[in-house]
Protein backbone atom coordinates (compact mmCIF):
# COMPACT_ATOMS: atom_id res chain seq x y z
CA UNK A 1 0.00 0.00 0.00
CA UNK A 2 1.41 3.37 -1.04
CA UNK A 3 0.95 6.23 1.40
CA UNK A 4 0.92 10.03 1.31
CA UNK A 5 1.86 12.09 4.37
CA UNK A 6 -0.40 14.61 6.11
CA UNK A 7 0.76 17.11 8.74
CA UNK A 8 -2.16 18.52 10.73
CA UNK A 9 -1.31 22.13 11.60
CA UNK A 10 -4.68 23.87 11.66
CA UNK A 11 -5.05 24.28 15.42
CA UNK A 12 -5.31 27.69 17.05
CA UNK A 13 -2.55 26.98 19.59
CA UNK A 14 -4.59 28.70 22.29
CA UNK A 15 -2.69 26.97 25.11
CA UNK A 16 0.62 27.97 23.56
CA UNK A 17 0.03 31.67 24.11
CA UNK A 18 -0.90 32.25 20.47
CA UNK A 19 2.39 30.86 19.12
CA UNK A 20 1.66 28.39 16.34
CA UNK A 21 2.81 24.98 17.53
CA UNK A 22 4.07 23.97 14.10
CA UNK A 23 6.55 26.87 14.14
CA UNK A 24 8.11 26.03 17.52
CA UNK A 25 11.80 25.12 17.34
CA UNK A 26 13.29 21.84 18.51
CA UNK A 27 16.85 20.84 17.64
CA UNK A 28 17.16 23.83 15.30
CA UNK A 29 14.11 22.92 13.20
CA UNK A 30 10.41 23.75 13.47
CA UNK A 31 8.04 20.99 14.52
CA UNK A 32 6.61 20.90 10.99
CA UNK A 33 10.08 20.61 9.45
CA UNK A 34 10.91 17.66 11.68
CA UNK A 35 7.79 15.71 10.68
CA UNK A 36 8.21 16.69 7.04
CA UNK A 37 11.76 15.31 7.06
CA UNK A 38 10.47 11.98 8.38
CA UNK A 39 7.64 11.73 5.85
CA UNK A 40 10.06 12.43 2.99
CA UNK A 41 11.61 9.03 3.71
CA UNK A 42 8.45 7.22 2.55
CA UNK A 43 5.82 9.49 0.97
CA UNK A 44 5.83 10.84 -2.59
CA UNK A 45 3.14 13.39 -1.71
CA UNK A 46 3.10 15.35 1.54
CA UNK A 47 0.22 17.60 2.54
CA UNK A 48 0.12 20.36 5.14
CA UNK A 49 -3.33 21.02 6.60
CA UNK A 50 -3.85 24.59 7.81
CA UNK A 51 -7.58 24.57 8.49
CA UNK A 52 -8.93 27.90 7.27
CA UNK A 53 -5.91 30.20 7.75
CA UNK A 54 -2.88 29.61 5.55
CA UNK A 55 0.45 30.07 7.30
CA UNK A 56 4.06 29.34 6.37
CA UNK A 57 4.83 27.30 3.26
CA UNK A 58 7.44 24.54 3.18
CA UNK A 59 9.32 23.21 0.12
CA UNK A 60 8.09 19.76 -0.87
CA UNK A 61 4.79 20.21 0.94
CA UNK A 62 1.42 20.99 -0.63
CA UNK A 63 -1.01 23.04 1.45
CA UNK A 64 -4.55 21.75 1.84
CA UNK A 65 -7.34 23.81 3.43
CA UNK A 66 -10.43 22.47 5.20
CA UNK A 67 -13.38 21.67 2.98
CA UNK A 68 -15.61 21.72 6.06
CA UNK A 69 -14.23 24.50 8.30
CA UNK A 70 -14.29 24.79 12.08
CA UNK A 71 -14.54 21.05 12.72
CA UNK A 72 -11.21 20.57 14.45
CA UNK A 73 -8.77 17.78 13.51
CA UNK A 74 -11.47 15.69 11.83
CA UNK A 75 -11.84 18.48 9.24
CA UNK A 76 -8.13 18.53 8.48
CA UNK A 77 -7.96 14.76 8.20
CA UNK A 78 -11.00 14.75 5.89
CA UNK A 79 -9.41 17.39 3.62
CA UNK A 80 -6.16 15.44 3.55
CA UNK A 81 -7.89 12.21 2.57
CA UNK A 82 -9.76 14.03 -0.20
CA UNK A 83 -6.46 15.38 -1.57
CA UNK A 84 -4.57 12.10 -1.07
CA UNK A 85 -3.11 10.62 -4.28
CA UNK A 86 -2.14 7.24 -2.82
CA UNK A 87 -4.04 4.33 -1.26
CA UNK A 88 -3.97 6.09 2.09
CA UNK A 89 -1.96 8.45 4.24
CA UNK A 90 0.15 8.78 7.32
CA UNK A 91 -1.36 11.48 9.54
CA UNK A 92 0.68 13.40 12.11
CA UNK A 93 -0.33 16.28 14.36
CA UNK A 94 2.22 19.10 14.27
CA UNK A 95 2.45 19.12 18.08
CA UNK A 96 4.27 15.76 18.06
CA UNK A 97 7.85 16.76 17.12
CA UNK A 98 9.39 13.46 18.21
CA UNK A 99 7.52 11.38 15.64
CA UNK A 100 9.73 9.28 13.38
CA UNK A 101 8.92 7.31 10.25
CA UNK A 102 9.63 4.02 12.07
CA UNK A 103 6.32 4.31 13.92
CA UNK A 104 4.40 4.54 10.65
CA UNK A 105 6.42 1.71 9.12
CA UNK A 106 5.49 -0.42 12.12
CA UNK A 107 1.80 0.46 11.83
CA UNK A 108 1.87 -0.32 8.12
CA UNK A 109 3.48 -3.72 8.72
CA UNK A 110 0.98 -4.55 11.46
CA UNK A 111 -1.93 -3.49 9.27
CA UNK A 112 -0.89 -5.71 6.36
CA UNK A 113 0.08 -8.65 8.56
CA UNK A 114 -3.22 -8.66 10.46
CA UNK A 115 -5.12 -8.34 7.20
CA UNK A 116 -3.41 -11.47 5.87
CA UNK A 117 -4.07 -13.34 9.11
CA UNK A 118 -7.71 -12.33 9.62
CA UNK A 119 -8.94 -11.36 6.16
CA UNK A 120 -10.12 -8.02 7.58
CA UNK A 121 -9.68 -5.02 5.29
CA UNK A 122 -8.58 -2.44 7.84
CA UNK A 123 -9.37 1.21 7.12
CA UNK A 124 -6.72 2.43 9.49
CA UNK A 125 -4.07 1.64 12.09
CA UNK A 126 -3.96 3.64 15.32
CA UNK A 127 -1.29 3.32 18.04
CA UNK A 128 -2.31 2.92 21.68
CA UNK A 129 -0.29 3.61 24.84
CA UNK A 130 -1.58 2.73 28.31
CA UNK A 131 -5.12 2.52 26.98
CA UNK A 132 -4.95 5.90 25.22
CA UNK A 133 -5.53 6.05 21.47
CA UNK A 134 -3.48 8.39 19.26
CA UNK A 135 -5.68 8.96 16.18
CA UNK A 136 -3.56 11.91 15.03
CA UNK A 137 -0.42 9.80 14.65
CA UNK A 138 -1.94 7.05 12.55
CA UNK A 139 -2.48 5.55 9.10
CA UNK A 140 -5.81 5.80 7.25
CA UNK A 141 -6.95 4.38 3.94
CA UNK A 142 -8.45 6.83 1.49
CA UNK A 143 -11.99 5.42 1.86
CA UNK A 144 -12.01 6.55 5.51
CA UNK A 145 -13.04 9.97 4.20
CA UNK A 146 -16.62 8.75 3.68
CA UNK A 147 -17.01 7.99 7.38
CA UNK A 148 -15.51 11.36 8.30
CA UNK A 149 -17.87 13.14 5.89
CA UNK A 150 -20.87 11.52 7.55
CA UNK A 151 -19.59 12.44 11.01
CA UNK A 152 -19.14 16.05 9.90
CA UNK A 153 -22.63 16.19 8.36
CA UNK A 154 -24.02 15.06 11.72
CA UNK A 155 -21.90 17.76 13.43
CA UNK A 156 -20.16 15.08 15.47
CA UNK A 157 -16.49 16.06 15.32
CA UNK A 158 -15.13 13.45 17.72
CA UNK A 159 -12.51 11.29 16.06
CA UNK A 160 -13.12 8.49 18.56
CA UNK A 161 -16.74 8.20 17.37
CA UNK A 162 -15.62 8.05 13.75
CA UNK A 163 -13.14 5.28 14.56
CA UNK A 164 -15.90 3.20 16.16
CA UNK A 165 -17.64 3.04 12.78
CA UNK A 166 -14.58 1.81 10.89
CA UNK A 167 -12.45 -1.34 10.86
CA UNK A 168 -9.42 0.00 12.70
CA UNK A 169 -6.38 -1.92 13.83
CA UNK A 170 -5.35 -0.73 17.29
CA UNK A 171 -1.64 -1.35 17.80
CA UNK A 172 -0.66 -1.36 21.47
CA UNK A 173 2.89 0.00 21.73
CA UNK A 174 2.86 0.56 25.50
CA UNK A 175 5.94 -1.58 26.08
CA UNK A 176 7.88 -0.09 23.16
CA UNK A 177 9.57 2.88 24.80
CA UNK A 178 10.79 4.56 21.62
CA UNK A 179 7.27 4.61 20.19
CA UNK A 180 5.89 5.91 23.48
CA UNK A 181 8.43 8.75 23.33
CA UNK A 182 7.48 9.57 19.74
CA UNK A 183 3.82 9.96 20.72
CA UNK A 184 4.53 12.77 23.18
CA UNK A 185 2.32 15.84 22.63
CA UNK A 186 3.47 19.42 23.21
CA UNK A 187 0.33 21.46 23.83
CA UNK A 188 1.34 24.13 26.34
CA UNK A 189 4.22 26.52 26.94
CA UNK A 190 5.27 24.52 30.03
CA UNK A 191 5.34 21.27 28.00
CA UNK A 192 7.47 22.98 25.38
CA UNK A 193 9.86 24.28 28.04
CA UNK A 194 10.12 20.76 29.48
CA UNK A 195 10.93 19.35 26.03
CA UNK A 196 13.68 21.93 25.44
CA UNK A 197 15.06 21.46 28.96
CA UNK A 198 15.25 17.67 28.45
CA UNK A 199 17.12 18.21 25.18
CA UNK A 200 19.60 20.57 26.88
CA UNK A 201 20.26 17.93 29.53
CA UNK A 202 20.86 15.29 26.86
CA UNK A 203 23.34 17.60 25.12
CA UNK A 204 25.17 18.16 28.41
CA UNK A 205 25.41 14.40 28.92
CA UNK A 206 26.73 13.86 25.41
CA UNK A 207 29.35 16.60 25.95
CA UNK A 208 30.40 14.91 29.19
CA UNK A 209 30.83 11.55 27.48
CA UNK A 210 33.08 13.10 24.84
CA UNK A 211 35.48 14.59 27.38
Amino acid sequence: MELDGLILAGGRSARMGGNHKGELIYRKHTFVERILKEFEKEADNIWLSYGTEKKREYPGCRIVMDICPDCGPIGGLHAGLCACRSDGLMAAACDMPLLEIELFRYLHRQMEQKQRETGTFFQGAVPVTNGRMHPLAAIYRKDMKEILEEQIRKENYRMTDALKRADILYADVTDQKEFERMLRNVNTASEYEALVWAEEKREEQRAGWKR
